[in-house]
């Protein structure tokens, strides 16, 4: 989940690490989050949609170590957020269809760490993964693109929060 300005954007994460010590690797970091900025049903069984999509595409250094069966990492991710804004329509019978309006390209970072749960040897719980993340779209194309700011500084403040499943080889 991701908490951008109000708003909730829902969706995934994946991660991969190469480990060079015990206590250090390197993570490559994509996210994908998704939120609908409004709905309309002008008649029944007609629906008009806003889309809004924010992709993220990080890598950086990662910090981990043991405690039993827990680990515990920190990451500092630097990278491009991809932002865009869609519109669809759905009609009884036809189905739904659907466009992008607009998007746009920024830089991004995330700061942050978690705790994962050793299940067996190759298999962990990532009980929770917190991270700070910054975008820096400038305001006109935050605003275009659905991706809401409390200023016009150019830049977005936003919590994301995942858990999941660790497989480790």
């Amino acid at each position: 989940m991701l908490r951008n300005s109000g708003n909730n954007l829902n969706g995934w994460e994946a991660q991969t690490t190469a480990n060079f010590t015990p206590h250090f690797g390197i993570t490559a970091d994509f996210s994908g989050n998704y939120h609908t900025l409004g709905t309309l049903s002008p008649f029944t069984g007609t629906f008009l949609s806003a889309d809004q999509r924010l992709y993220n595409f990080l890598f950086g250094p990662k910090v981990s170590t043991a405690f039993d069966r827990f680990s515990v990492f920190g990451h500092s991710l630097f990278g491009v957020a991809h932002s865009s804004l869609g519109a669809g329509v759905t009609l009884p019978i036809v189905g739904g269809v659907s466009t992008g309006l607009t998007s746009a390209n920024a830089f991004a970072m995330a700061l942050g760490g978690g705790v994962d749960i050793e299940l067996s040897r190759h298999v962990a719980l990532r009980g929770a993964q917190v991270d700070y993340l910054y975008t820096r779209f400038n305001p006109t194309d935050a605003l275009s693109t659905g991706l809401f700011s409390n200023s016009l500084s150019g830049h977005q403040n936003s919590f994301r929060y995942s858990t999941g499943i660790v497989f480790r080889f």
